[in-house]
């Protein structure tokens, strides 16, 4: 059977754990050799581990532009080409109300949010140019819809929509740009900010039982899956669109 992205390669920021991972080994899978970025290398090494020759650990901070520079300059190495960038890498941020959000709570969360996707895209851009390539961020249901204590990242996910929207008309017949906004998922990401043991298992359900498709978290292979259809040609008339996988849990 044909794969989607051989010979391709792609970078995939935060690839360390949960949703990253996920798509670097779906990626990988389909025919790419993927650049597993994270700024914990350790990690990074780990999901190299897991794609069978299919990929290198790149350690990289996204919010530091000469990390990021330097990054991009050695995932274009690999094979002298970039075909897809990920920008998945983020943060939950303060997981309280304005007023009680401070200051460098918010801007880290911006800075991993929002400015490591304009830094990681920035850079990429003319690799992807000269390959006809593709950009997909993962922003999340959050950015269109209200939710408690959630001061800081709601608003960096719907910016990364807009983000999104914005390149996609300025690079339209260059490139592709989509978005995927994921509900909840069962990640790391999602339970450090639970109570631990029994408590937490009941947080999870919880917010399983709020997606009224199957009243469950959803797995990162399934954002995965969104991933890698909007990489390849199978989405070639798609662009500036954020597809929700969210188990409608924005409907409502």
């Amino acid at each position: 059977m044909a794969r989607r992205l051989r010979d391709k390669v792609a970078i995939v920021t935060g690839a360390g754990r949960g949703i990253g991972r996920a798509i670097a080994q779906r990626l990988a899978e389909e025919g790419a050799h993927v650049a597993c970025l994270d700024r914990d290398a350790a990690a990074a090494e780990a999901t190299q581990s897991l794609l069978a020759g299919a990929g290198t650990a790149i350690q990289a901070d996204v919010t530091d532009e000469p990390s990021v520079s330097a990054a991009i300059l050695a995932a274009a190495a690999l094979r002298g080409r970039i075909d897809v960038l990920v920008n998945n890498a983020g943060i939950a941020g303060p997981q309280v109300p304005v007023g009680e959000t401070d200051l460098a709570g918010w801007q880290d969360t911006i800075a991993v949010n929002l400015t490591g996707p304009f830094l990681c895209s920035r850079h990429a851009l003319p690799h992807l140019i000269a390959t006809g390539g593709s950009i997909v961020n993962i922003a999340s249901a959050l950015a269109f819809i209200g939710w408690p204590n959630e001061a800081a990242y709601g608003p960096t996910k719907a910016a990364l929509v807009q983000l999104t929207k914005g390149m996609a008309l300025d690079y339209a017949g260059k490139i592709r740009v989509n978005c995927v906004c994921p509900g909840a998922v069962r990640t790391p990401m999602i339970e450090s900010v639970l109570p631990e043991g029994a408590a937490a298992e009941a947080a999870l359900a919880e917010y399983g039982r709020i997606h009224p498709l199957h009243r469950r978290l959803a797995e990162p292979r399934e954002i995965a899956d969104a991933v890698l259809f909007l990489a390849s040609d199978d989405a070639s008339l798609i662009t500036g669109g954020s597809i929700l996988v969210d188990g409608g849990l924005t409907c409502g």
